[in-house]
């Protein structure tokens, strides 16, 4: 097991039991100093069976009840050391949270790469009743046999921490004959899920349960001491690699002067262009009266990037997930934010476009909250943070694919019309809303967040067959795993089945006008714009949810 799965158990048991009784387990185990076994990386899982054995012993407890009291710390110190925010968004009830477990895991996969987690499936779940209990199945698959206990208890603290329920589970299968039979075989290898099991859970809110115990005397038993722990605070750094941690930088007090300098600048490259014409003071933008050579000319020296540590933060730094959903929830982009983005691109030979700070991919997201997003996303989750948690996510993918080091997300650059499009200056914002064709060949990459309503969303929509036009289809990234549930799933059937270019929305009115213009100019037809994008997103999403763990 990782050695994460250490730090938590000697927390656990000198929390629970005391100092005194991990040094025992220790000088029993042979381990002369513990700091060999809490590095962040992967210890055989031989000696994390040990270590929990001769902890039941040492405590005087039987295997299975301490394996239970570990599940529900594991829980706990998660919630207590920066994951609360994430496995709140995971879901509104239980059964919608398991269903989403196996994204939790493939987020954390990304700094612990050598860990091996275990696999859930949820099926038949009931809707909850007018008391708000239901019950449902949980598959279970993992490549390690005996930790049933350690799951009971897990699942009883979220239930507890998460949904102020009490959880009752019903054992069905304890283990599956033929491991090729199991849901997710096609898709994980062999070593992930060798132990299968079933079981019926049934969840009761408080207050149901409460009522129903009232009838019931007292019991005393594992389950029961279980609930009594509190959340675990840790290191604040208990999860940090050996890198640098590097701090959001925040726009520097002068932005002002900064930005005005900036612009000026770019004042100066755009009209040294287009003093080779004349004529440019019509009712036409001088962006159609120039060549294509010099429009790209154009889009070279208002071409910025903002980088993911602007922007983006992983679910584990409250700090830092505080900062950067300030800067999503605020939709007034201002200049401000203009000051954290740079240059990307330098003059070149027109066609190589060289950059100044490498790969850059163009993200593209709407900014208004999705319709029926409390109802079908539950109170707790926050739209700037899932968008965020993200952006942090497939930027440390990048980096770990591209720069060879996880640790180096937030180095990955991204366009981003609120950083890159000087928002005070309206000349210059014409010609960047123009030039958006020149921003999408001059990126690398499409990365699409993509809630329900993206669809619905004109400038969204454009963005997407723009870059499919001009780009490989593998270059698109979609980002869609905090928004995708069963609740949410006939909203995307919806939205793309019934897509027409005329329903879609501008959160700025004149943009629509603009927009259409541009169909028009550059496409066959709006309804071959509207079939393109149909077979597309259809296409893109098969091919994400054919590589999303089961």
């Amino acid at each position: 097991m990782h050695g994460l799965i250490h730090v938590i158990f000697k927390g656990f048991v000198v929390d629970t039991f005391g100092q005194d009784a991990w040094q025992e387990i220790m000088r029993k185990a042979g381990v002369e100093d513990d700091s060999t076994i809490l590095k962040m990386q992967q210890y055989d899982d031989s000696l994390t069976f040990a270590a929990i054995q001769i902890g039941s012993e040492v405590a005087g407890a039987p295997m299975d009840a301490a394996l239970e009291l570990f599940g529900a710390y594991f829980v706990q110190f998660a919630a207590g050391n920066g994951f609360l925010s994430l496995l709140k968004s995971l879901g509104s009830n239980l059964a919608e949270f398991l269903s989403n477990l196996n994204i939790l895991h493939h987020n954390i996969e990304r700094d612990f790469t050598s860990a091996v987690f275990p696999l859930f499936e949820v099926q038949a779940a009931s809707l909850p009743s007018a008391k708000g209990d239901h019950t449902f199945i949980l598959r279970y698959g993992s490549s390690r046999p005996g930790l049933f206990p350690l799951l009971r208890g897990a699942l009883k603290k979220t239930a507890d921490l998460l949904f102020d329920a009490e959880l009752e589970i019903r054992e069905l299968a304890p283990t599956a004959a033929d491991p090729a039979a199991l849901p997710w075989a096609r898709t994980t290898t062999p070593t992930e899920a060798q132990v299968s099991m079933e079981m019926e859970l049934t969840v009761r809110p408080r207050s149901v349960a409460q009522q129903a115990s009232s009838q019931e005397p007292p019991r005393n038993d594992s389950t029961q001491s279980s609930t009594q722990l509190e959340v675990v605070e840790a290191e604040p750094d208990w999860f940090s690699r050996s890198s640098a941690h590097l701090e959001v930088v925040e726009p520097e007090p002068n932005w002002f002067s900064k930005v005005a300098a900036s612009c000026k600048e770019k004042h100066a490259a755009v009209d040294k262009v287009c003093a080779a014409y004349q004529n440019l003071d019509d009712a036409t933008h001088p962006y159609f009266k120039l060549s294509a050579k010099d429009r790209v000319k154009v889009g070279v020296s208002l071409f910025r990037g903002v980088v993911a540590g602007q922007i983006a933060a992983p679910w584990t730094d409250q700090t830092e997930l505080a900062q950067a959903t300030e800067f999503w929830a605020a939709y007034e982009k201002l200049d401000s934010f203009y000051a954290q983005s740079r240059d990307w691109l330098q003059p070149g030979v027109v066609g190589t476009f060289p950059r100044k700070e490498g790969k850059i991919r163009f993200l593209s997201q709407s900014w208004g909250l999705p319709m029926g997003w409390d109802e079908m996303m539950g109170p707790n989750s926050s739209y700037s943070q899932a968008k965020a948690a993200e952006i942090c996510c497939v930027a440390k993918d990048i980096a770990s694919r591209e720069l060879g080091d996880v640790s180096r997300w937030r180095e990955v650059g991204f366009w981003l019309d609120k950083c890159c499009i000087p928002q005070g200056d309206k000349v210059l914002m014409s010609w960047c809303v123009n030039l958006l064709e020149e921003f999408i060949v001059f990126s690398d990459g499409l990365i699409v967040l993509v809630p329900w309503t993206y669809f619905t969303r004109l400038w969204c929509v454009y963005e997407w067959v723009c870059f499919l036009l001009v780009h490989d289809p593998m270059d698109i990234e979609i980002c869609a795993d905090p928004f995708i549930r069963d609740s949410t799933m006939p909203l995307y059937i919806s939205c793309i089945s019934n897509f027409k270019l005329e329903s879609c929305q501008c959160f700025h009115e004149p943009d629509r006008a603009i927009l259409l213009a541009k169909v028009d100019l550059y496409y066959k037809s709006r309804a071959a714009f509207e079939r393109f994008l149909k077979f597309t997103s259809i296409a893109l999403f098969a091919r994400r949810l054919a590589h999303q763990r089961p």
